[in-house]
């Protein structure tokens, strides 16, 4: 449910989650480990998802050797089916589902990013279909448990694309667009059910030119921990007053410097 601090200002430990499970949908790559990480440092109940099964489990079982209460689960975002039978399973283990960290930051090989014209159609099917379609059919899924029981709390990681459009990624852009769009939709539409939803608009995580940083604020990547502590305070108490909300961490990308690829 929503918390209010009582008594002044809220403190690091509205920052606190023990006791609240948390699902991160692609926990096993580099931002999902960073999420998985930072709230099981909070005391969290983390919920590993990922395509393959083994490397979920691996990464719940480094993170019970760490003190966590954790577990993998297998969930092939392309199948509704996988995902349904995965937010099953979570609700079986824990019993209920707080926190939804939908970590879908997707990223174009260079050679993919191409004017529309030059567009693979078969290609931006394929990305805008996992990128939005896995993102809704989870978000509803959990959402439901939410909504059942006692609220809870969404964090949708996007790319900064959907603020500050990038020539040649296209069906970035346009997941990402949709993602933000939803994002201050649901905020709205579920209210009533006690559940914020929020956004972290992730900037460039890895950089093998340093040159492409040159139009950055800050000229360096995003460490995935800091897209994981901007997840991290959008689902936790301190942020008990935003819903609806879309968070850059991009190093100042939307602040006007921007740059075609």
């Amino acid at each position: 449910m929503l918390h209010v601090p009582e008594g002044g200002y809220p403190q690091m430990q509205e920052l606190n989650l023990t006791g609240r499970t948390v699902v991160v949908s692609s926990g096993t790559d580099e931002t999902g480990q960073a999420v998985c990480a930072a709230f099981a440092a909070q005391g969290a109940r983390v919920a590993v998802c990922g395509c393959d099964l083994a490397e979920a489990q691996k990464e719940a079982a480094r993170l019970r050797a760490a003190g966590a209460d954790a577990e993998g689960f297998a969930a092939d975002p392309g199948r509704r089916q996988d995902l349904a039978a995965a937010c099953a399973a979570i609700i079986g283990h824990f019993g209920r589902i707080d926190i939804l960290i939908n970590n879908s930051n997707a990223e174009l090989a260079a050679e993919e990013r191409v004017p529309l014209h030059e567009l693979d159609m078969d290609r931006y099917d394929a990305i805008v279909n996992a990128g939005i379609k896995s993102f809704f059919t989870l978000s509803q899924l959990c959402m439901q448990d939410m909504a059942r029981h006692h609220g809870g709390s969404v964090v949708n990681i996007t790319s900064i694309r959907g603020l500050v459009p990038v020539a040649g990624q296209t069906p970035i852009v346009a997941v990402a667009a949709a993602v933000i769009g939803l994002t201050r939709m649901w905020s709205v539409e579920l209210k009533e059910k006690q559940i914020r939803v929020n956004a972290v608009a992730a900037g460039i995580t890895s950089c093998p030119d340093p040159q492409s940083l040159s139009h950055l604020a800050i000229q360096r990547p995003a460490d995935p921990k800091e897209i994981a502590a901007a997840a991290l305070f959008l689902a936790s108490d301190a942020a008990s007053y935003i819903t609806g909300a879309v968070l850059p961490v991009d190093g100042g990308l939307n602040a006007g410097y921007v740059r075609s690829f």
